[in-house]
């Protein structure tokens, strides 16, 4: 009796959007763009601007640039935007940060990239904190920051990604520039057996 051999392969098809899909708006600063997209915040004394000094030396780009100038201690200036996330996904938040020596500021604080979870679309309805990483300032350098990995719960349909910097002492001033901001999920592909879809894969038989 004749032996049949039956031979099912699984075929990845690429589809977009890619892997590691960056999911911030205007992360690099692009000029005219600058900071369009993003929403900044102080709960006192903080500005946040655009600059023309770019993370990769880029003409035409640029970075965000915060400024904390205080009368009283542990202020901040915080910029942020929503994004789409789904449940159960893992995700993870970057930041490239600048701290220029230069006199007039003291650069006694930190850069603070956050991440938090929310069930409906527009980062209102808060769910959980998933955490962040503070980061303190290496002088006249860029420096990358990296969050741990944080998986969304149950029912989140939003997270609001914050780059934060920190002045810690009244009357010490800070400034920092930020730059190729990342927020992203960490998947094999975006179409997964979890959400029920299946239209990344295909199946042969030969």
């Amino acid at each position: 009796m004749a032996r049949v051999a039956i031979a099912i392969s699984i075929v990845l098809v690429i589809t977009s959007p890619a892997v590691a899909q960056n999911l911030l708006v205007n992360p690099g600063f692009d000029d005219p763009d600058q900071l369009d997209g993003w929403t900044c915040t102080t709960n006192d004394g903080g500005i946040a601007v655009w600059s023309p000094e770019d993370h990769q030396g880029s003409t035409g780009s640029g970075s965000m640039e915060h400024e904390v100038s205080a009368t009283i201690d542990d202020r901040w200036v915080r910029c942020w935007q929503c994004v789409p996330v789904r449940q159960y996904w893992p995700y993870v938040g970057s930041a490239w940060y600048y701290w220029p020596n230069d006199p007039d500021v003291s650069q006694d604080g930190k850069t603070v990239v956050t991440l938090s979870f929310f069930s409906d679309a527009n980062c209102t309805v808060s769910l959980s904190s998933g955490g962040g990483h503070n980061a303190f300032p290496v002088l006249d350098t860029w420096v990358q920051t990296v969050t741990s990995e944080f998986v969304a719960p149950a029912g989140a349909n939003s997270a609001g990604f914050y780059v934060f910097t920190w002045q810690y002492t009244a009357n010490q001033p800070v400034r920092a520039r930020l730059d190729d901001l990342d927020f992203s999920a960490r998947v094999l592909f975006w179409d997964d057996f979890e959400s029920g879809g299946t239209g990344a894969w295909s199946a042969t038989n030969p």
